[in-house]
This record gives structure tokens, C-alpha cells and sequence, in this order.
């Protein structure tokens, strides 16, 4: 599933028009038809003689509402029109012919030129709300009329209660389709039909609370007109990643799947560690080794089971010396991948070793956690590195890395993880809600799975244990950074469905990333029956 910025979604319709001649009108009829299908499938039951208000603009969103207007119209409705005017702007192109046909069949319109005319609407008394007021081409924050009625369609919304129905024409309006910054009145949805594919700011900051359902409506692109605009984002799920599971052929053996090394547990930290470690294991990976501050021995040998471990030089006990670095590399050499920071420490030995093993490293490598804080300034640096590098930080640690305050990371995360790739040369992972995973060419997936239950400290050291497991089965760094983000996101899903979304731990995520593995190969493996 591709995952579209505004700009992207235009050039979509562009390419479809004027490329392979699929005319604009029949994209809007499409439209309208797809979303009504939604509706419907979304609401089976509504009330004898149903109601809808579809409230649009000047543009080709409202276009949509017009056509929709007829089909509503057509399967039983009572449909009301309401058209916001813009100053010195008219109705033209596609949308004026769905107009003037909804006119020519005598459905009311009412003109919203004024503030009170949007508030002597009575739109509670509609059984439905039809927003298709704006979608991807606003660039602007709203006001004046067009605020208006979307703040009486909320109020109208309240006042109904609990038979109000919002439906949302490609996306709530004010809503930006690139960072999902609210750009006027809230109006929540209870589905939102995005048209030809789902865009970037649907879940972005206020998009998810705003957007309801999302449902995808068929327009009628093809896979060579999206092939042709070239968009660069993918919605993480299992058609996307379902073609990445590793193989695991009938006479592997431990050799087939990988060693993994996972470097860190300073005193304090060993449980980043151990659950990085585990991690790796529930990957599929064959081995996994924990390297750690030689006097710390104990406490990792006697929270692991299945893995091994090998003692680093401490500057003091439970800290690393500086020459760690250099023992870290020579250990993993022969080794598939390397995890480097779950409880690293941030004393100058472990800082030392951070910069050694960047500069020098020739496996794959997932650097996290406290190797990311040493790295702060010096993301130019990993462009440098050897081996192919997959950075995974939260909005703190990437803040730090870029040298900006968490709130600006929050703002446009999209546009933080394209940056952090950018400058390091590394895919990147920014985690948080709804997950973003860049490569530094400028591609990048978005995972919708996971939720708050994943708010929980240990959390990130499991995904940087299963990223380095994927990498240890010959992954590439992209797809394995993102197949590891959702069967992480996963996993915790279905331990939450089991369990009840409070109180969850990462030890109990862990138990479920097997049943994540197979869910995901069935589901191929039923589509390539």
C-alpha cells in the first residue's frame, strides 16, 4: 500500500489524466462511488427516510460531495447540499459538471456565504455529515465561512450524540495531508475515505484522532501509474512485508540463520540488554552473544539462558574502558550483525568504543539507545562507515542527533527521519506512534500497528534485538527495519487482545513474536495458493 504525500497525490491524478488518458470526471465518479460503498458497508443500518448534509467548497473535494450528493440521493436520501463560496471563487472544471448535474436534479443547496447562515444550518437534525470541504490542496490555515461551518458541524455533531454519523472526503478538512497539523476547526470523523491511496498526514499528530476508520477508496489507478509518479512511502502491512520473511529451508541448521552480537549492559542497564538479546532470538536468528562489562558477569549469565555471553574491559566496574571498542570488533568478527547501546553507559570508555566501532565496523549494525546519545553531532560521521547502519531513536534521541528540541521531531517526524537518514547515510527508525522507518533516499514506511501498550521501558531494546536478528538472516537494512517495527507493533497487539492493554512488560511482547512470524507467513502463504 503506497502512503502518499499532497504533492504526490496530485501528481497522481496528473499522471492518470494526462499520461494515460483517464479522464478527471471519471476519477470523481470513482470517487464518490467508492466512498459511498464505504459508507455503506461502514454504516449497514440507518434510520427510515435517512438524511445527509454534504458540505462542500469551490474545489475538486467538493466536486466529490456533489457526486455523492446524487448517489446518496439515488439510494434513498434526503440529501442537503451546502456550498461555500469563496470570494471571486467559481465552481469549474469536473467538479462544476457534478454540480450543475445534482442542481439540474433539483437537490437543495444552500449557499454559505456568511457565519450565520453556517449556524442556522440545523445540521443535527441530518443523520449523516458528508465533509468534502478541502482535502490535499489545502495549503493554508482556514478561516472565515469555511471555518464556520466546520465548527457547526462539530457543535451539530455534539448535539446529536450518539446518532451522529461524520463521513470525511479523502481527509477531515483542515487537516494536512503531509504532517497532519490541524489547519482549522476540528471536525471529527467517524470514516474517512482516502482516494487512491492513504496520505502521510491521516497518521501524523491530530490525523489519527481526526480520521475515524480509514478506508481507501478505488479511484481507478493502475500499478503502472503509480509506478510512473513514483511515490515514496508504503504503509506498513503484510502485503508489503509478507515477501521479506527470511527462508528458513528444511536442512537449515544454526549456521544458516545467523549470529547476532548485542554489546552493552552497564550497571543498572543489564535488562536493556538481555531483552535486546532476546530479541534476536525470537527473530529466528540461530546465536546470540551479549557483550558486556566484565564484572557484570554474573548478574547477565544468570538473567540468560539461551544466550551467550563474553566480558568487555571496565574503566571502574560496571563501565567500559575505552579499548572495548576494538574487543567488541574483534569479537564479532566472522558474525552477521552487531547491536550496539541498549544500556551502553555514557562514560568516555563507552563513548571511545561508540567511535571506534562506527569507524571501523564491517557487519551490519543496529546502533540504539545510549551509542545514539554518544553520536549526538556526529551524524556526518556514520557516512563514513563501512558497514550498512540502522539507527532506531525515540523523538528524545533524535532530537539530540539533530540538534533540535523534541517538540520540533514531533511536529514533522516525517521530515526529522528523512533528515536523520540524510545526513548519517543509515535508515532510520524513528520510533513512537505509528512508526516511521527512512532510508536515505528519501523512501520510507509508516506502521499503523502498535499503541500505547507499547509504552513501556524495554520496549525499544526487544525491536533493537529483532532488527539485528533480521539483519544476521542476510535482510537488507529497510525491509528488516521494517518488517521488525511491525512484527514487533504486532506481537504486542495480539498480547494485548489477550491480556488486557494495561500492565504489559517486553518479556510478554516477546512470547508472542513467534505467533507474529507465522500470522504473517500464512497470510503469504495463502495468497500464493
Amino acid at each position: 500500500m503506497y502512503l502518499v504525500t499532497s504533492r504526490e497525490a496530485r501528481l497522481l491524478d496528473k499522471t492518470a489524466i494526462e499520461e494515460f488518458g483517464l479522464p478527471g470526471i471519471v476519477l470523481m465518479e470513482n470517487a464518490a462511488r467508492s466512498i459511498a460503498a464505504a459508507a455503506f458497508d461502514f454504516w449497514p443500518h440507518w434510520p427510515v427516510n435517512p438524511t445527509a448534509a454534504i458540505l462542500g467548497g469551490p474545489g475538486q473535494n467538493g466536486g466529490d460531495g456533489w457526486a455523492l450528493a446524487r448517489i446518496f440521493s439515488s439510494a434513498g436520501f434526503r440529501v442537503q447540499c451546502c456550498l461555500v463560496k469563496g470570494a471571486g471563487k467559481e465552481i469549474g472544471g469536473d467538479a462544476a459538471v457534478n454540480f450543475n448535474t445534482a442542481q439540474k436534479l433539483g437537490l437543495p443547496f444552500a449557499m454559505i456565504e456568511s457565519d450565520d447562515a453556517a449556524d442556522s444550518l440545523g445540521l443535527e437534525r441530518f443523520d449523516l455529515i458528508v465533509d468534502a470541504l478541502f482535502g490535499t490542496g489545502l495549503d493554508r490555515p482556514l478561516a472565515g465561512t469555511a471555518a464556520a461551518l466546520l465548527k457547526a458541524a462539530a457543535a451539530a455533531r455534539t448535539l446529536a450524540g450518539p446518532r451522529s454519523r461524520v463521513l470525511a472526503v479523502d481527509l477531515p478538512s483542515g487537516l494536512s495531508g503531509d504532517t497532519g497539523d490541524l489547519w482549522g476547526p476540528p471536525l471529527a470523523a467517524d470514516l474517512t475515505v482516502t482516494l487512491g491511496a492513504p496520505k502521510v498526514g491521516l497518521y501524523l499528530k491530530e490525523g489519527p484522532s481526526l480520521a475515524g476508520r480509514i478506508v481507501v477508496g478505488d479511484i481507478g489507478l493502475t500499478p503502472e501509474m503509480f509506478a510512473r509518479a513514483t511515490p515514496m512511502g508504503r504503509l506498513s502491512e503484510k502485503a508489503e512485508l509478507a515477501p521479506y520473511l527470511p527462508c528458513r529451508p528444511i536442512n537449515g541448521h544454526k549456521g544458516s540463520f545467523g549470529h547476532v552480537m548485542l554489546a552493552g549492559g552497564a550497571r543498572g542497564k543489564t535488562g536493556a540488554l538481555c531483552l535486546a538479546a532476546l530479541g534476536a532470538l525470537r527473530s529466528g536468528a540461530a546465536l546470540a552473544t551479549a557483550l558486556h562489562p566484565a564484572s557484570l558477569g554474573s548478574v547477565i549469565e544468570t538473567k540468560l539462558t539461551e544466550v551467550m555471553s563474553l566480558e568487555l574491559p571496565e574503566a571502574e566496574p560496571g563501565e567500559l574502558a575505552a579499548a572495548a571498542g576494538e574487543l567488541i570488533l574483534r569479537y564479532a568478527a566472522g558474525r552477521q550483525s552487531l547491536a550496539v547501546g541498549p544500556g551502553l553507559g555514557l562514560g568516555e570508555g563507552a563513548l571511545r568504543a561508540v567511535l571506534s566501532i562506527v569507524e571501523k565496523a564491517s557487519l551490519p549494525l543496529v546502533l540504539d539507545a545510549d551509542a545514539l546519545t554518544h553520536l549526538a553531532g556526529r551524524l556526518e560521521d556514520l557516512k563514513k562507515c563501512p558497514a550498512p547502519a540502522i539507527l532506531t531513536p525515540h523523538p528524545g534521541e533524535a532530537g539530540r542527533l539533530l540538534s533540535v528540541g523534541t517538540k520540533e521531531i514531533q511536529d514533522d517526524r516525517l521530515g526529522a527521519a528523512r533528515a536523520i537518514s540524510s545526513r548519517s547515510g543509515c535508515v532510520t527508525v524513528l520510533k513512537g506512534h505509528n512508526t516511521i522507518i527512512s532510508a536515505p533516499d528519501g523512501r520510507f514506511f509508516l506502521n499503523a500497528a502498535g499503541g500505547p501498550h507499547l509504552a513501556v521501558g524495554g520496549s525499544g531494546d526487544l525491536l533493537t534485538g529483532l532488527i539485528a536478528g533480521l539483519l544476521a538472516q542476510k535482510m537488507a537494512p529497510f525491509p528488516a527495519a521494517a518488517l521488525a517495527v511491525w512484527i514487533h507493533s504486532r506481537a504486542a497487539d495480539m498480547c494485548r487482545d489477550e491480556r488486557g492493554p494495561f500492565g504489559l512488560t517486553p518479556t510478554e511482547f516477546s512470547h508472542f513474536v513467534p505467533r507474529a512470524f507465522r500470522e504473517l507467513a500464512d497470510w503469504r502463504e495463502q495468497k500464493c495458493q
